[in-house]
């Protein structure tokens, strides 16, 4: 087991996401708040001394952060929200996790996400 030198963060979609994940497809299946949040994406960040240093790392990539969110439904981008920091925070909360462990004495493959 090893220690990794970042701090995760997992991104959680909120009720307003819901209501708007919901309001873009007709067809959507009845999605809950407690499904939607079972498997959220987790991201690395770099160690930071405290919480809201991270928050503010996290605040400062909220576009990248916000459209793979989007793009990950598949959702016509037409019918995409306003992609701004207000709109962003309204979307998703965090949880800040500073410690990282590995339990496998392997490499980390890294891949593009959408397209990068």
């Amino acid at each position: 087991m090893y220690f990794v030198d970042r701090s995760a963060v997992v991104l959680k979609p909120t009720q307003s996401f819901l209501e708007w994940l919901k309001s873009t497809d007709q067809d959507m299946p009845d999605l809950t708040l407690p499904q939607l949040q079972s498997n959220c994406t987790t991201l690395l960040v770099p160690e930071f001394e405290s919480p809201e240093e991270v928050l503010g790392f996290i605040g400062e990539r909220f576009s990248q952060i916000f459209e793979a969110e989007l793009a990950g439904w598949e959702i016509d981008r037409k019918l995409w929200p306003q992609m701004d920091l207000t709109q962003f925070w309204n979307f998703f909360t965090v949880e800040v996790h500073d410690m990282v462990l590995d339990l496998l004495d392997a490499d980390l493959q890294i891949k593009p996400v959408y397209g990068e």
